[in-house]
């Protein structure tokens, strides 16, 4: 993690950003054309044009969930509150503190800062991914079907009922390290403004094996890699990936307006536009601009302040859905410089996913007399009809000086959907001017 920390830091000061001959997103492709064309042989010919139709039919489907997994579960990571440790009221003339506690620490209460007051800093995210709607990663198959060569529907050639499985055996890991800053330009109305510096690295070792029923019934296999045909244990292991890109995420814009205070409860509106400026090819940004609402509703009640965020958020994607946002929780003052806070927060997808990331149907391979039947999950990914997200965070805020804040976070997941880490720790760093 600190590596990962070493290299977003310089990359900020040299403004750099890494390029490479293909993109994450075609490395991972690329998978599948290594096996098939490169690696696939047997007797007699070359047999790896036979199962070309499955790779573009079922495996096109399922990398391109893939990478919409990928790029929407970076990209979207939620951005430090605009929330001040410390906030103050000028009614009086002179400036006097209007918080209890130093505040959430992702979601948002609705004080503002006070006008002409700065807040700035910048936070260390790091994500290891390893649960893709509960799937470990390393164990995602894909399956290659082949060709149907002979009369229409498959099984009428023995050589229909061989098949590939591959094991992606793949790991991810992100790092986001995010300045951001908020001002007050009124007592009621804050700009901000984040720049996320992000870090992706994509591993993948690849087993793939052959699945022969023409070695079981014939004792030879008509489709191998390389081996011995009459060899029981046919696989191969294609070209692995180890790669990573740095650059810039989607930078936010942000305003927040408190139009309700000093009431029963406090309530405030934010809304959020992230530009569509990290390379969506390479996993650092979303592939497009998105639109975020947020109604904030909180209230001190002496140490302890809850906190209600509901949030509407408009992806412009045909492939994944806008979400409705939930977060609930509370911040508790501990001491004076030491601060709790607690969140849930829900991500639901509203409407239906797109058909493109519907993975297909098994295949259904049968002898014609029907005396064996065989049907081939193309994957053990589970088709779903959405990827909710539902985390929980703990973290603490800590008052060391009077305007410096240190910051510790963890999330962790509460459900299955989507590409998951097992926790996210963040940690950063706050000054008030």
């Amino acid at each position: 993690m600190r590596s990962n920390f070493t290299k977003l830091f310089f990359m900020f000061f040299l403004f750099l950003q890494s390029g490479y001959s293909q993109s994450l997103e075609d490395r991972l492709s690329g998978i599948f054309t290594d096996l098939l064309e490169l690696n696939l042989v047997g007797s007699p010919g070359q047999h790896g044009e036979h199962f070309k139709p499955a790779n573009v039919a079922a495996s096109a489907t399922i990398i391109n969930s893939l990478n919409n997994f990928i790029g929407t579960s970076v990209s979207s990571f939620p951005l430090s509150s605009t929330v001040a440790g410390l906030t103050f009221d000028f009614s009086s003339g002179r400036p006097v503190s209007t918080s209890t506690s130093l505040g959430p620490i992702f979601s948002e209460r609705a004080q503002t800062l006070g006008q002409g007051l700065l807040n700035v800093g910048f936070n260390f995210t790091y994500m290891n991914f390893t649960k893709i709607r509960g799937l470990d990663t390393k164990d995602l198959r894909l399956a290659f079907t082949h060709q149907d060569v002979g009369l229409p529907g498959m099984g009428d050639s023995p050589n229909e009922f061989d098949y590939i499985d591959m094991y992606l055996n793949m790991e991810l890991k992100a790092s986001i390290l995010a300045f951001y800053f908020t001002y007050g330009l009124t007592d009621r109305l804050d700009i901000s403004v984040a720049l996320p510096l992000v870090n992706v690295n994509l591993k993948a070792t690849p087993v793939a094996y052959m699945n022969s029923y023409t070695f079981v019934n014939n004792d030879t296999a008509n489709h191998n890699f390389g081996d011995d045909p009459t060899h029981p244990l046919l696989q191969t292991n294609p070209p692995a990936i180890d790669d990573d890109a740095t650059g810039i995420g989607d930078i936010a814009i942000r305003a927040k307006y408190n139009f309700i205070s000093k009431q029963d409860v406090d309530l405030s509106a934010l809304v959020e536009y992230r530009l569509a400026t990290g390379e969506a090819a390479d996993f650092l940004g979303a592939g497009q601009s998105r639109l975020r609402f947020l109604m904030i509703a909180s209230k001190a009640y002496g140490d302890f302040t809850p906190h209600l965020n509901l949030g509407y958020e408009m992806k412009n994607s045909d492939k994944d859905p806008d979400d409705f946002e939930v977060y609930l929780g509370y911040d508790q003052k501990l001491s004076e410089s030491l601060t709790f806070a607690l969140d849930f927060i829900g991500e639901f997808e509203v409407g239906s996913q797109s058909d493109e990331l519907s993975f297909p149907d098994p295949i259904i391979v049968e002898r014609p007399d029907g005396t064996y039947k065989q049907r081939i999950s193309y994957t053990n990914l589970p088709n779903q009809s959405n990827d909710n997200i539902i985390n929980g965070a703990v973290g603490f805020k800590l008052q060391p000086k009077e305007n410096l804040m240190v910051i510790a976070n963890v999330f962790f997941p509460l459900n299955d959907g989507g590409l998951r880490a097992d926790f996210i720790p963040t940690f950063g760093v706050e000054f008030s001017f």
